[in-house]
Protein backbone atom coordinates (compact mmCIF):
# COMPACT_ATOMS: atom_id res chain seq x y z
CA UNK A 1 0.00 0.00 0.00
CA UNK A 2 2.88 2.14 0.77
CA UNK A 3 4.51 1.50 -2.27
CA UNK A 4 1.15 2.07 -4.31
CA UNK A 5 0.99 6.10 -2.72
CA UNK A 6 4.94 6.33 -3.34
CA UNK A 7 4.52 5.59 -7.02
CA UNK A 8 1.22 7.62 -7.31
CA UNK A 9 2.90 10.71 -5.77
CA UNK A 10 6.07 10.25 -8.22
CA UNK A 11 3.46 9.93 -10.75
CA UNK A 12 1.60 13.19 -9.41
CA UNK A 13 4.99 15.09 -9.59
CA UNK A 14 5.88 13.76 -12.99
CA UNK A 15 2.94 14.88 -14.41
CA UNK A 16 3.51 18.38 -12.40
CA UNK A 17 6.68 18.69 -13.64
CA UNK A 18 5.51 18.25 -17.19
CA UNK A 19 2.83 20.67 -17.15
CA UNK A 20 5.78 23.36 -15.33
CA UNK A 21 7.83 22.49 -18.31
CA UNK A 22 4.85 22.86 -21.03
CA UNK A 23 3.66 26.05 -19.33
CA UNK A 24 7.31 27.19 -19.34
CA UNK A 25 7.82 26.14 -22.83
CA UNK A 26 4.34 28.27 -23.65
CA UNK A 27 5.62 30.90 -22.53
CA UNK A 28 8.60 30.76 -24.26
CA UNK A 29 7.16 30.26 -27.29
CA UNK A 30 4.59 32.95 -26.66
CA UNK A 31 7.61 35.34 -25.97
CA UNK A 32 9.39 34.11 -29.27
CA UNK A 33 6.29 34.56 -30.94
CA UNK A 34 6.51 38.66 -29.89
CA UNK A 35 9.79 38.79 -30.56
CA UNK A 36 9.90 37.56 -33.78
CA UNK A 37 6.82 40.01 -34.42
CA UNK A 38 8.16 43.19 -33.14
CA UNK A 39 11.64 42.40 -35.67
CA UNK A 40 9.48 41.41 -38.65
CA UNK A 41 7.25 44.54 -37.93
CA UNK A 42 10.72 46.96 -37.35
CA UNK A 43 12.33 45.12 -40.40
CA UNK A 44 9.28 46.15 -42.68
CA UNK A 45 9.03 49.79 -41.26
CA UNK A 46 12.57 50.07 -41.66
CA UNK A 47 12.37 49.04 -45.56
CA UNK A 48 9.23 50.81 -45.78
CA UNK A 49 11.16 54.44 -44.43
CA UNK A 50 13.87 53.71 -46.60
CA UNK A 51 11.62 53.16 -49.61
CA UNK A 52 10.08 56.52 -48.73
CA UNK A 53 13.17 58.37 -48.81
CA UNK A 54 14.31 56.85 -51.91
CA UNK A 55 11.21 58.17 -53.46
CA UNK A 56 10.80 61.50 -51.91
CA UNK A 57 15.06 62.31 -52.46
CA UNK A 58 14.97 60.81 -55.55
CA UNK A 59 18.95 59.69 -54.55
CA UNK A 60 19.78 56.44 -52.58
CA UNK A 61 23.06 58.32 -51.27
CA UNK A 62 20.97 61.12 -49.56
CA UNK A 63 18.79 58.23 -48.20
CA UNK A 64 21.82 56.53 -47.05
CA UNK A 65 23.53 59.82 -44.98
CA UNK A 66 19.38 60.25 -43.77
CA UNK A 67 20.10 56.67 -41.60
CA UNK A 68 23.84 56.73 -41.03
CA UNK A 69 23.77 60.70 -39.26
CA UNK A 70 22.66 59.90 -35.53
CA UNK A 71 21.04 63.64 -35.07
CA UNK A 72 18.34 62.74 -37.60
CA UNK A 73 15.80 61.30 -37.13
CA UNK A 74 15.53 58.56 -39.41
CA UNK A 75 15.04 55.61 -36.71
CA UNK A 76 12.94 57.82 -34.94
CA UNK A 77 10.55 57.78 -38.60
CA UNK A 78 11.20 53.81 -38.27
CA UNK A 79 9.63 53.62 -34.59
CA UNK A 80 6.56 55.81 -35.87
CA UNK A 81 5.61 53.59 -38.28
CA UNK A 82 5.98 50.17 -36.71
CA UNK A 83 3.74 52.04 -33.80
CA UNK A 84 1.03 52.55 -36.64
CA UNK A 85 1.43 49.08 -37.74
CA UNK A 86 1.12 47.33 -34.57
CA UNK A 87 -1.97 49.48 -34.08
CA UNK A 88 -3.76 48.45 -37.11
CA UNK A 89 -2.28 44.99 -36.49
CA UNK A 90 -4.82 45.31 -33.27
CA UNK A 91 -7.74 46.96 -34.82
CA UNK A 92 -7.96 44.61 -37.78
CA UNK A 93 -7.24 41.68 -35.51
CA UNK A 94 -4.67 40.12 -37.51
CA UNK A 95 -0.53 40.26 -37.39
CA UNK A 96 1.04 42.88 -40.58
CA UNK A 97 -1.98 43.80 -41.65
CA UNK A 98 -1.50 47.21 -40.65
CA UNK A 99 1.94 47.12 -42.41
CA UNK A 100 -0.30 46.18 -45.60
CA UNK A 101 -2.18 48.86 -45.07
CA UNK A 102 0.03 52.13 -44.53
CA UNK A 103 3.20 50.73 -46.69
CA UNK A 104 0.75 51.88 -49.81
CA UNK A 105 -0.72 54.59 -48.61
CA UNK A 106 3.24 56.62 -47.53
CA UNK A 107 4.20 55.26 -50.73
CA UNK A 108 2.13 56.59 -52.66
CA UNK A 109 2.29 59.90 -50.67
CA UNK A 110 6.03 60.20 -51.23
CA UNK A 111 5.49 59.76 -54.82
CA UNK A 112 2.98 62.66 -55.39
CA UNK A 113 5.42 64.62 -53.08
CA UNK A 114 8.53 63.72 -55.65
CA UNK A 115 6.30 64.58 -58.28
CA UNK A 116 5.30 68.16 -56.99
CA UNK A 117 8.56 68.92 -56.15
CA UNK A 118 10.36 67.84 -59.42
CA UNK A 119 7.08 69.87 -61.41
CA UNK A 120 6.69 72.97 -58.56
CA UNK A 121 9.36 73.28 -56.66
CA UNK A 122 8.24 72.91 -53.77
CA UNK A 123 7.24 70.15 -51.06
CA UNK A 124 3.96 68.72 -50.54
CA UNK A 125 1.84 69.58 -47.49
CA UNK A 126 -1.36 68.56 -46.08
CA UNK A 127 -3.16 71.48 -46.82
CA UNK A 128 -2.20 69.89 -50.83
CA UNK A 129 -5.04 67.80 -50.50
CA UNK A 130 -7.96 70.05 -49.65
CA UNK A 131 -7.75 70.48 -53.31
CA UNK A 132 -7.60 66.75 -54.76
CA UNK A 133 -10.99 66.90 -56.66
CA UNK A 134 -9.32 70.36 -59.18
CA UNK A 135 -6.52 67.37 -59.53
CA UNK A 136 -9.38 64.27 -60.41
CA UNK A 137 -11.09 67.04 -62.88
CA UNK A 138 -7.74 67.81 -64.32
CA UNK A 139 -7.13 64.35 -65.47
CA UNK A 140 -8.66 64.48 -68.80
CA UNK A 141 -6.67 67.29 -70.24
CA UNK A 142 -3.78 64.85 -68.23
CA UNK A 143 -4.77 62.43 -70.42
CA UNK A 144 -5.48 64.69 -74.03
CA UNK A 145 -2.60 66.06 -74.02
CA UNK A 146 -0.23 63.40 -72.22
CA UNK A 147 -1.98 60.17 -73.03
CA UNK A 148 0.97 57.67 -72.16
CA UNK A 149 1.56 59.29 -69.47
CA UNK A 150 -2.34 59.32 -68.49
CA UNK A 151 -2.29 55.45 -69.40
CA UNK A 152 0.78 55.11 -67.57
CA UNK A 153 -0.76 56.32 -64.46
CA UNK A 154 -4.54 53.70 -65.24
CA UNK A 155 -2.20 50.75 -65.72
CA UNK A 156 0.49 51.65 -62.20
CA UNK A 157 -2.72 51.88 -59.85
CA UNK A 158 -5.26 48.64 -61.14
CA UNK A 159 -1.09 46.82 -60.98
CA UNK A 160 -1.10 47.96 -57.07
CA UNK A 161 -4.73 47.39 -56.25
CA UNK A 162 -4.31 44.16 -57.63
CA UNK A 163 -1.18 43.18 -55.99
CA UNK A 164 -2.70 44.81 -52.16
CA UNK A 165 -5.96 42.51 -53.06
CA UNK A 166 -3.56 39.54 -53.36
CA UNK A 167 -1.51 40.25 -50.24
CA UNK A 168 -4.30 41.00 -48.18
CA UNK A 169 -5.42 37.12 -48.91
CA UNK A 170 -2.42 35.66 -48.51
CA UNK A 171 -1.79 37.37 -44.86
CA UNK A 172 -5.70 36.79 -44.27
CA UNK A 173 -5.44 33.22 -44.44
CA UNK A 174 -1.93 32.69 -43.49
CA UNK A 175 -2.05 34.96 -39.92
CA UNK A 176 -4.28 33.53 -37.56
CA UNK A 177 -6.23 35.78 -35.69
CA UNK A 178 -5.32 37.99 -32.35
CA UNK A 179 -7.11 37.17 -29.28
CA UNK A 180 -8.22 39.41 -26.85
CA UNK A 181 -4.69 39.80 -24.94
CA UNK A 182 -3.24 40.40 -28.25
CA UNK A 183 -4.78 43.23 -29.67
CA UNK A 184 -4.94 44.84 -25.70
CA UNK A 185 -1.31 44.88 -25.03
CA UNK A 186 -0.75 46.46 -28.83
CA UNK A 187 -2.56 49.15 -28.47
CA UNK A 188 -1.61 49.45 -24.22
CA UNK A 189 1.90 50.10 -26.00
CA UNK A 190 1.03 52.02 -29.06
CA UNK A 191 -1.56 54.29 -28.23
CA UNK A 192 0.26 56.54 -25.42
CA UNK A 193 3.77 56.54 -27.77
CA UNK A 194 1.64 57.62 -30.71
CA UNK A 195 -0.07 60.29 -28.48
CA UNK A 196 3.46 61.77 -27.10
CA UNK A 197 4.46 61.86 -30.58
CA UNK A 198 1.46 63.78 -32.36
CA UNK A 199 1.93 66.32 -29.21
CA UNK A 200 5.54 66.87 -30.08
CA UNK A 201 4.64 67.83 -33.73
CA UNK A 202 3.34 71.07 -32.68
CA UNK A 203 6.54 73.39 -33.52
CA UNK A 204 4.82 76.40 -31.81
CA UNK A 205 6.26 75.41 -28.03
CA UNK A 206 9.66 73.75 -27.08
CA UNK A 207 9.30 69.75 -26.68
CA UNK A 208 11.63 67.89 -24.44
CA UNK A 209 10.10 64.96 -26.36
CA UNK A 210 11.16 66.41 -29.84
CA UNK A 211 14.10 67.11 -29.10
CA UNK A 212 15.06 63.35 -27.64
CA UNK A 213 13.49 62.23 -30.97
CA UNK A 214 16.01 64.37 -33.52
CA UNK A 215 13.06 66.04 -34.55
CA UNK A 216 13.95 69.44 -35.49
CA UNK A 217 11.36 71.91 -37.10
CA UNK A 218 13.03 74.07 -39.85
CA UNK A 219 9.46 75.68 -40.79
CA UNK A 220 11.07 78.93 -42.67
CA UNK A 221 12.61 76.93 -45.01
CA UNK A 222 10.81 74.14 -46.18
CA UNK A 223 12.97 72.30 -48.48
CA UNK A 224 15.26 72.01 -45.84
CA UNK A 225 12.78 70.85 -43.54
CA UNK A 226 12.40 67.75 -45.71
CA UNK A 227 15.74 66.92 -46.50
CA UNK A 228 16.80 67.11 -42.63
CA UNK A 229 13.50 65.87 -40.88
CA UNK A 230 12.87 63.56 -43.85
CA UNK A 231 9.50 63.10 -45.62
CA UNK A 232 7.21 61.72 -43.01
CA UNK A 233 8.43 63.97 -40.12
CA UNK A 234 8.40 66.98 -41.97
CA UNK A 235 4.86 66.32 -43.50
CA UNK A 236 3.62 65.52 -39.97
CA UNK A 237 5.30 69.15 -38.76
CA UNK A 238 3.18 71.10 -41.22
CA UNK A 239 0.30 68.97 -40.10
CA UNK A 240 -0.81 72.11 -37.51
CA UNK A 241 -0.06 74.85 -39.37
CA UNK A 242 -3.87 75.24 -41.23
CA UNK A 243 -4.61 76.29 -37.57
CA UNK A 244 -4.03 79.65 -37.66
CA UNK A 245 -4.35 81.77 -34.40
CA UNK A 246 -5.84 85.39 -33.91
CA UNK A 247 -2.29 87.66 -33.51
CA UNK A 248 -1.65 89.40 -30.23
CA UNK A 249 -3.31 92.69 -29.81
CA UNK A 250 -5.64 92.19 -32.62
CA UNK A 251 -9.57 93.77 -33.02
CA UNK A 252 -11.55 95.92 -34.95
CA UNK A 253 -10.67 98.87 -33.03
CA UNK A 254 -6.97 98.47 -33.57
CA UNK A 255 -7.98 97.74 -37.18
CA UNK A 256 -10.17 101.02 -37.11
CA UNK A 257 -6.80 103.00 -35.52
CA UNK A 258 -4.20 102.24 -38.43
CA UNK A 259 -6.77 102.43 -40.94
CA UNK A 260 -6.45 105.64 -43.00
CA UNK A 261 -9.91 106.76 -44.28
CA UNK A 262 -10.45 107.67 -48.22
CA UNK A 263 -11.16 111.27 -48.99
CA UNK A 264 -14.67 112.58 -49.38
CA UNK A 265 -14.70 113.34 -53.35
CA UNK A 266 -13.03 109.74 -53.54
CA UNK A 267 -15.43 108.98 -56.99
CA UNK A 268 -18.07 111.66 -56.01
CA UNK A 269 -17.47 113.40 -59.22
CA UNK A 270 -16.52 110.40 -61.85
CA UNK A 271 -16.96 106.76 -61.77
CA UNK A 272 -15.31 104.93 -64.49
CA UNK A 273 -15.74 101.49 -65.91
CA UNK A 274 -12.79 98.88 -64.23
CA UNK A 275 -11.88 95.87 -65.78
CA UNK A 276 -8.95 93.41 -64.31
CA UNK A 277 -7.75 90.61 -66.46
CA UNK A 278 -5.13 88.45 -64.27
CA UNK A 279 -3.86 86.61 -67.42
CA UNK A 280 -2.91 83.02 -66.67
CA UNK A 281 1.02 82.81 -66.50
CA UNK A 282 1.55 85.81 -68.49
CA UNK A 283 5.31 86.69 -67.96
CA UNK A 284 7.94 88.69 -70.22
CA UNK A 285 10.19 85.18 -71.39
CA UNK A 286 12.83 87.50 -72.87
CA UNK A 287 13.75 87.23 -69.20
CA UNK A 288 14.80 83.97 -69.76
CA UNK A 289 18.68 83.86 -69.56
CA UNK A 290 20.18 82.38 -72.62
CA UNK A 291 17.39 82.52 -74.39
CA UNK A 292 16.94 84.04 -78.21
CA UNK A 293 14.04 84.67 -79.95
CA UNK A 294 13.70 85.95 -83.69
CA UNK A 295 11.27 88.95 -82.72
CA UNK A 296 9.61 90.44 -79.74
CA UNK A 297 7.37 87.73 -77.98
CA UNK A 298 5.30 90.67 -76.17
CA UNK A 299 5.32 93.72 -78.30
CA UNK A 300 1.60 94.94 -77.46
CA UNK A 301 2.00 94.41 -73.79
CA UNK A 302 5.58 96.07 -73.99
CA UNK A 303 4.55 99.24 -75.43
CA UNK A 304 1.68 99.71 -73.31
CA UNK A 305 3.21 98.63 -70.16
CA UNK A 306 3.69 101.17 -66.89
CA UNK A 307 5.82 99.29 -64.05
CA UNK A 308 5.98 95.36 -63.10
CA UNK A 309 3.72 93.54 -60.51
CA UNK A 310 6.58 90.40 -58.98
CA UNK A 311 3.87 87.25 -58.48
CA UNK A 312 3.68 86.20 -55.24
CA UNK A 313 3.01 82.14 -56.76
CA UNK A 314 4.92 80.79 -59.39
CA UNK A 315 4.50 77.07 -61.54
CA UNK A 316 0.93 76.89 -59.78
CA UNK A 317 -1.44 78.06 -56.98
CA UNK A 318 -3.42 80.86 -59.39
CA UNK A 319 -6.20 81.04 -56.27
CA UNK A 320 -3.49 83.01 -53.56
CA UNK A 321 -2.37 85.51 -56.64
CA UNK A 322 -5.95 86.34 -56.93
CA UNK A 323 -6.34 86.26 -53.20
CA UNK A 324 -3.52 89.39 -52.72
CA UNK A 325 -4.99 90.66 -56.06
CA UNK A 326 -8.33 91.12 -54.88
CA UNK A 327 -7.75 91.88 -50.91
CA UNK A 328 -4.76 93.54 -50.35
CA UNK A 329 -3.73 91.01 -48.05
CA UNK A 330 -0.43 89.10 -48.11
CA UNK A 331 -0.45 85.41 -48.09
CA UNK A 332 3.10 85.97 -46.12
CA UNK A 333 0.86 85.93 -42.74
CA UNK A 334 -0.30 82.41 -43.47
CA UNK A 335 1.38 79.32 -42.62
CA UNK A 336 3.61 78.08 -45.41
CA UNK A 337 1.68 76.43 -48.31
CA UNK A 338 -1.60 77.86 -47.24
CA UNK A 339 -4.55 78.38 -49.77
CA UNK A 340 -7.16 80.93 -48.82
CA UNK A 341 -9.76 80.28 -51.01
CA UNK A 342 -9.96 76.75 -49.55
CA UNK A 343 -8.94 77.11 -45.97
CA UNK A 344 -10.06 80.37 -44.82
CA UNK A 345 -12.45 82.19 -46.87
CA UNK A 346 -15.43 81.42 -44.80
CA UNK A 347 -17.63 84.32 -44.69
CA UNK A 348 -17.85 88.44 -46.17
CA UNK A 349 -14.42 89.28 -46.33
CA UNK A 350 -13.39 92.95 -48.07
CA UNK A 351 -12.27 93.10 -50.99
CA UNK A 352 -11.54 95.99 -54.01
CA UNK A 353 -15.52 94.14 -55.07
CA UNK A 354 -17.30 94.79 -52.17
CA UNK A 355 -15.43 98.42 -52.04
CA UNK A 356 -16.48 99.42 -56.03
CA UNK A 357 -20.05 97.59 -54.73
CA UNK A 358 -20.94 100.19 -52.01
CA UNK A 359 -19.99 103.34 -54.68
CA UNK A 360 -22.31 101.94 -56.74
CA UNK A 361 -20.79 99.82 -58.99
CA UNK A 362 -21.99 96.46 -60.75
CA UNK A 363 -19.29 93.77 -59.53
CA UNK A 364 -18.60 90.96 -62.01
CA UNK A 365 -16.37 88.13 -62.04
CA UNK A 366 -15.13 85.94 -64.98
CA UNK A 367 -13.45 83.09 -65.02
CA UNK A 368 -13.98 80.45 -68.16
CA UNK A 369 -13.61 76.90 -66.34
CA UNK A 370 -15.76 75.39 -63.39
CA UNK A 371 -17.20 77.19 -60.62
CA UNK A 372 -16.27 74.77 -57.90
CA UNK A 373 -12.34 74.63 -59.07
CA UNK A 374 -10.74 76.25 -56.35
CA UNK A 375 -13.75 76.89 -54.43
CA UNK A 376 -14.22 79.99 -56.58
CA UNK A 377 -18.32 79.88 -55.88
CA UNK A 378 -18.65 80.62 -52.50
CA UNK A 379 -15.19 82.61 -52.44
CA UNK A 380 -16.28 85.20 -55.16
CA UNK A 381 -19.55 85.73 -53.17
CA UNK A 382 -18.03 86.37 -50.34
CA UNK A 383 -15.83 88.98 -51.71
CA UNK A 384 -18.82 90.94 -52.65
CA UNK A 385 -19.69 90.24 -56.44
CA UNK A 386 -22.56 90.67 -57.81
CA UNK A 387 -22.26 87.84 -60.27
CA UNK A 388 -19.97 84.87 -61.23
CA UNK A 389 -19.90 84.04 -65.17
CA UNK A 390 -18.27 80.74 -65.67
CA UNK A 391 -18.04 77.72 -67.89
CA UNK A 392 -21.94 76.45 -66.09
CA UNK A 393 -23.25 79.87 -67.75
CA UNK A 394 -21.25 81.81 -70.06
CA UNK A 395 -21.34 81.24 -73.60
CA UNK A 396 -19.49 78.70 -75.97
CA UNK A 397 -16.50 80.33 -76.16
CA UNK A 398 -13.71 79.35 -79.16
CA UNK A 399 -10.70 77.48 -78.21
CA UNK A 400 -7.30 77.52 -78.82
CA UNK A 401 -5.63 74.87 -78.26
CA UNK A 402 -7.29 72.58 -75.60
CA UNK A 403 -8.79 75.74 -73.60
CA UNK A 404 -10.90 78.92 -73.76
CA UNK A 405 -8.62 81.33 -75.83
CA UNK A 406 -7.98 85.00 -74.80
CA UNK A 407 -9.29 85.86 -77.62
CA UNK A 408 -12.56 84.96 -77.37
CA UNK A 409 -12.67 85.51 -73.76
CA UNK A 410 -12.11 89.51 -74.39
CA UNK A 411 -14.49 89.71 -77.04
CA UNK A 412 -17.29 88.07 -74.48
CA UNK A 413 -15.75 90.83 -71.58
CA UNK A 414 -16.31 93.50 -74.53
CA UNK A 415 -19.98 92.11 -75.19
CA UNK A 416 -20.70 92.42 -71.07
CA UNK A 417 -18.84 95.87 -70.92
CA UNK A 418 -21.14 97.46 -73.95
CA UNK A 419 -24.31 95.85 -72.51
CA UNK A 420 -23.84 96.83 -68.86
CA UNK A 421 -25.49 100.46 -68.02
CA UNK A 422 -24.46 101.37 -64.74
CA UNK A 423 -20.83 101.58 -63.79
CA UNK A 424 -18.95 98.52 -63.35
CA UNK A 425 -16.12 96.71 -62.21
CA UNK A 426 -15.46 93.19 -64.09
CA UNK A 427 -12.54 90.84 -62.29
CA UNK A 428 -11.35 88.16 -65.16
CA UNK A 429 -9.22 85.25 -65.01
CA UNK A 430 -8.00 83.82 -68.44
CA UNK A 431 -7.33 79.74 -68.75
CA UNK A 432 -5.34 79.71 -72.67
CA UNK A 433 -2.00 79.88 -70.60
CA UNK A 434 -2.50 77.14 -68.33
CA UNK A 435 0.29 74.05 -69.01
CA UNK A 436 1.41 72.04 -69.37
CA UNK A 437 3.31 72.83 -72.33
CA UNK A 438 3.72 70.31 -74.46
CA UNK A 439 5.25 70.51 -77.95
CA UNK A 440 2.65 70.84 -80.87
CA UNK A 441 -0.21 72.18 -78.78
CA UNK A 442 -0.63 74.96 -81.63
CA UNK A 443 -0.43 74.11 -85.12
CA UNK A 444 1.38 77.25 -86.18
CA UNK A 445 3.63 78.92 -83.46
CA UNK A 446 4.91 82.20 -84.88
CA UNK A 447 7.64 82.67 -82.97
CA UNK A 448 10.43 81.12 -83.10
CA UNK A 449 13.26 80.28 -80.10
CA UNK A 450 17.14 79.52 -79.78
CA UNK A 451 18.69 77.96 -77.20
CA UNK A 452 21.22 75.88 -75.54
CA UNK A 453 18.61 74.34 -72.80
CA UNK A 454 17.92 70.92 -75.06
CA UNK A 455 14.93 70.54 -77.49
CA UNK A 456 12.63 69.93 -75.10
CA UNK A 457 12.99 72.72 -73.36
CA UNK A 458 12.81 74.61 -76.65
CA UNK A 459 9.07 72.88 -77.57
CA UNK A 460 8.20 74.23 -73.89
CA UNK A 461 8.97 77.95 -74.71
CA UNK A 462 7.81 77.96 -78.61
CA UNK A 463 4.73 76.56 -77.09
CA UNK A 464 3.96 79.06 -74.49
CA UNK A 465 5.21 82.26 -76.76
CA UNK A 466 1.53 82.44 -78.86
CA UNK A 467 -0.63 82.46 -75.64
CA UNK A 468 1.65 85.54 -74.08
CA UNK A 469 2.31 86.53 -77.61
CA UNK A 470 -1.63 87.63 -78.39
CA UNK A 471 -2.48 88.55 -74.63
CA UNK A 472 -5.18 91.61 -74.97
CA UNK A 473 -3.73 93.35 -71.45
CA UNK A 474 -0.96 93.28 -69.16
CA UNK A 475 -1.90 91.72 -66.55
CA UNK A 476 0.58 89.26 -64.04
CA UNK A 477 -0.54 86.04 -63.27
CA UNK A 478 0.56 82.32 -62.43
Amino acid sequence: MAERVQQIERETDAIERQEKVSVQSQALAGSLRITSYLVATSVVSTILVFSIEIIARGSFVETILFFEQTNRPAWTTVGFYACIAIGLDAVLGRSHNGSLLIAPLALLLAWIGREKAQYLGDPIYPSDFLYSRQLVDLFPLLARERPWTAMGIVVATVIVLFLLVFLWRILCRRAPPLNFKARLWRLGITMPLLAVFVSAMDHSTFSWMRDRLRVLPIMWDQKENYAYNGFTMAFALNMPMANVTVPEGYSAQAIEAVATPLPRQFFASERPDIIIVMSESFWDPTRLPGVDFNRDPIPAVRANQAGAIFSPEFGGMTANVEFEALTGFSNAFLPYGSIPYQQYVRRRLPSLATFLKSKGYTTKAIHPFRQWFWNRRNVYKNFGFDIFMSEENLPKLAVRGPLVSDQSLTEEIIRQADETNRPFFFFTVTLQGHGPYEPHRYKHPSIDVTTQAGEAERATIRTFLPKVHRTPTAASGI
